[in-house]
């Protein structure tokens, strides 16, 4: 089981410039306790203390001071043998051990878990102690939970699980809030009392729930708050040095002055946050909200959980129907599709035609549809050298999603602004390096009217006469308060952002197989037999995978080592399908040529393998080179494969260095070097280099489809040039790249 995380890794990790006051706070260093209970931590091996709340006398009967020397089983023989009946190792959740203290009448919870080598032990009272209570709020959430899956929409979901969490907690409203995409939020489902104001439909910016809560929401799955109370009760730490102790997992951890302030301006005096999840991202919380200070008992907070769970499984249910309806009228296009390009024969002839019902699929004002160099159009659409543009921002961005999509693109391009009108929502399919064609949806703004809960604004910084520490204040009011802005699109639904993904995978795989049995296809027709068995080998491979995990009763280790070697068959797949793909771009496509300046496209090589080339460490020089007569796009490509090549056929014991520009050539030509001083490459392997699918090392050492050189052979013989291997070459490998010179030099000749 792996050790709980801190949310010391969220600032670690984050630029702290991109962090705002509320953002900055290190709410789990607090130092303090809610005035609700009491804390002990003690050291996780010796279980001496360590730290303790100031109040712990009222609970243990020992002042924090006389703790100095003592363990557990010092101070409380019963409590330390309850803690040795827990298993050891590490805890991801909360246990609940069978102590109860009481005090003023009142029963108090012990709640532990185990955290940065301290074992933490808090006292939290519990109002219903009751089993009968207990008992009959389980079979609350057991009943509400087959509802929630049984219901009949994910709305009446909603609504089920609000009412049921309201009559655990006896809370005077709760609510399901929902994050959007900039992380402000919605109230989707509400119940309440009739006394309280209703939130439901209304907004709430980013900020009221900062970036460092919303990274412990993912963590610790629930929040109590008993008292908006600013009467924090501090931790004395005994036996440590380096400042307060890590309270990220603590339950009892103190509220933010900011956050109690923003309760009371709700007319709030208790809240209980529960996170809910979905594919492991944060979907948004179900929040109860209360008029009187008070906390829910522990035992509620893992039955809320459950109710939480138990949402977000029939929300997965909602999202896969509209998937898979989606998915059939996906079928029916591409087996169209598929059709035309039986009977004509041509790519690009069936592209044209397919995309306006792309572009009707997704509900979008405009399509592009990128193959090669040529870009087919649909509906309203900005000018293609923006469309390229965007697209080559997009793959610089470094996504960890296969995809880019937003609403507002002239916020993350403000080149985009002055195409507002078409290009305002953008979903961009693939973005990756080395893909031969992109699919581009577009969507114009739409006027919305957003009601808000109070007017949105920055929390208020003031410097109090009392006191020079600056405080934060939150905004005054939350009435409804409705702004019109029409600089956003429809967003783009998770139905259709997996249709996208599958509009993709089905064309790259349909085109393949045309291309395969395309008989006038001389240059493929050569390799057909090598190119399908190397396709048969990833097939094989995730096949396989399936069986082994079949084979191991879909146990979770197998399932994992299975899953990563499916992933790795996947995309050797990909690899070779996208391979060929460019191979007939080059080669079957129609090329426009003029002078261009083979340094652009070099740099634009350079920058879409900035992460490889940062991940290698790789020094990568160009310099400047003569005008050619040629096609820019295709010298990219040119440029990318070899510059590629350099960085993956490295040499381990050196860094990384490659240098693209001018050398000595042929009359009547520009030549252009492309060298490295990686392993190099065989002189016996020289007139095999440019065959397609060959590979000169083992693919389990080096992963490659066997297509990069031989494309990168075409797209020179498209351009009347020539380009070569150097032999004599040591230390590395070295190409020549002789180009035609431009139509201005050869008139001023």
């Amino acid at each position: 089981m792996n050790a709980p995380k801190s949310l010391s890794e969220f600032f670690t990790r984050t630029d702290r410039t991109t962090l705002d006051n509320c953002d900055s706070e290190q709410i789990h260093f607090s130092g303090m306790i809610q005035n609700i209970g009491a804390l002990i931590a003690l050291d996780q091996d010796s279980y001496r203390v360590v730290a303790a709340s100031e109040n712990i006398s009222d609970f243990l009967g020992v002042a924090p001071e006389a703790m100095m020397s003592m363990t557990l089983a010092d101070l409380d023989p019963e409590l330390h043998r309850e803690l040795a009946l827990l298993s050891n190792g590490p805890q991801l959740l909360h246990e609940v051990l069978d102590y109860i203290v009481t005090r003023e009448g009142v029963s108090f919870d012990t709640v532990t878990h185990c955290h940065a080598g301290l074992r933490i032990i808090e006292f939290l009272p519990n109002n219903m102690p009751s089993p009968r209570v207990s008992r009959t709020n389980m079979r609350l959430v057991g009943k509400t939970s087959a509802q929630i899956l049984h219901s009949d929409s994910f709305e009446d979901a909603m609504q089920i699980a609000v009412d049921a969490v309201r009559s655990l907690t006896g809370f005077a409203r709760v609510k399901i809030y929902r994050f959007l995409p900039d992380w402000s939020g919605e109230t989707i489902a509400e119940s309440r009392v009739p006394e309280v104001d209703s939130y439901l439909g209304l907004h709430f910016p980013a900020g009221d729930i900062p970036k460092q809560v919303r990274e412990i929401m993912t963590m610790v799955p629930y929040r109590a708050i008993g008292s908006v109370f600013d009467d924090a009760i501090p931790i004395r730490v005994l036996h440590r040095t380096g400042g307060p102790i890590d309270l990220t997992w603590a339950v009892s951890r103190s509220v933010s002055r900011m956050h109690t302030a923003y309760l009371r301006n709700m007319g709030l005096q208790a809240s209980f946050g529960c996170s809910l999840m979905h594919r492991g991202a944060l979907w948004g919380l179900i929040a109860a909200h209360h008029t009187e200070p008070g906390i829910v008992p522990f035992d509620s907070w893992s039955l809320i959980h459950e109710i939480g769970t138990a949402l977000m499984l029939r929300h997965d249910q909602h999202e896969r129907t509209k998937i898979a309806d989606k998915i059939t009228e996906l079928r029916r296009i591409e087996n169209a599709f598929a059709a035309a390009l039986r009977n004509s024969g041509e790519v690009e002839d069936v592209v044209a035609t397919l995309v306006p019902v792309l572009q009707e699929f997704l509900d979008a004002d405009g399509f592009a549809f990128q193959y090669g160099s040529n870009l087919h159009f649909s509906g309203r659409t900005p000018p293609p050298d923006i469309i390229r543009e965007m697209i080559q921002w997009a793959i610089k961005q470094r996504e960890t999603s296969d995809q880019f999509q937003t609403t507002a693109f002239h916020r993350d391009f403000p080149p985009a602004r002055d195409h507002m009108d078409t290009a305002c929502g953008v979903l961009i399919q693939p973005i990756a390096t080395h893909r031969v064609c992109q699919l581009i949806w577009f969507r114009g703004p739409i006027t919305q009217k957003v009601a808000w809960a109070g007017k949105p604004r920055k929390a208020a910084v003031i410097v109090p006469d009392a006191d020079p520490v600056a405080q934060l204040l939150p905004r005054q009011s939350f009435a409804r308060w409705e702004e019109e802005h029409c600089e956003e699109s429809k967003p783009w639904m998770p139905d259709e952002l997996e249709s996208a993904r599958e509009i993709f995978k089905e064309f790259l795989d349909i085109v393949t197989a045309q291309l395969l049995l395309k008989d006038e296809n001389a240059t493929l027709k050569k390799f057909a037999a090598t190119a399908a068995h190397d396709l048969r080998a990833p097939l094989r491979g995730i096949s396989n995978a399936l069986s082994f995990m079949h084979e191991d009763g879909f146990e979770p280790e197998a399932v994992r080592e299975n899953h990563a070697m499916a992933k790795i068959y996947a995309a050797r797949l990909t690899d070779l399908t996208s391979g060929l793909l460019e191979l007939e771009m080059v080669t079957g496509q129609k090329h426009s040529f003029t002078d261009v300046d083979p340094t652009r496209a070099a740099r634009d090589a350079r920058d879409l393998l900035g992460v490889q080339i940062e991940e290698a460490e790789a020094d990568f020089e160009i310099a400047q080179m003569p005008l050619v007569r040629g096609n820019l796009h295709l010298l990219m490509r040119l440029f990318l494969n070899l510059g590629s090549n350099a960085l993956k056929y490295r040499d381990p014991d050196r860094a990384p260095r490659v240098r693209i520009g001018p050398t000595e050539g042929p009359a009547g030509f520009q030549s252009v070097e492309v060298c490295d001083n990686g392993i190099g490459i065989p002189e016996e392997y020289a007139k095999r280099v440019f065959q397609a699918m060959q590979r000169l090392h083992p693919q389990s050492k080096i992963e490659g489809s066997g297509l990069g050189l031989s494309i990168c052979e075409r797209i020179v013989q498209q351009h009347g040039g020539k380009i070569s291997l150097d032999t004599a070459y040591s230390g590395g490998a070295r190409f020549v790249v002789s180009l035609p010179n431009p139509v201005r030099a050869e008139h001023a000749a």
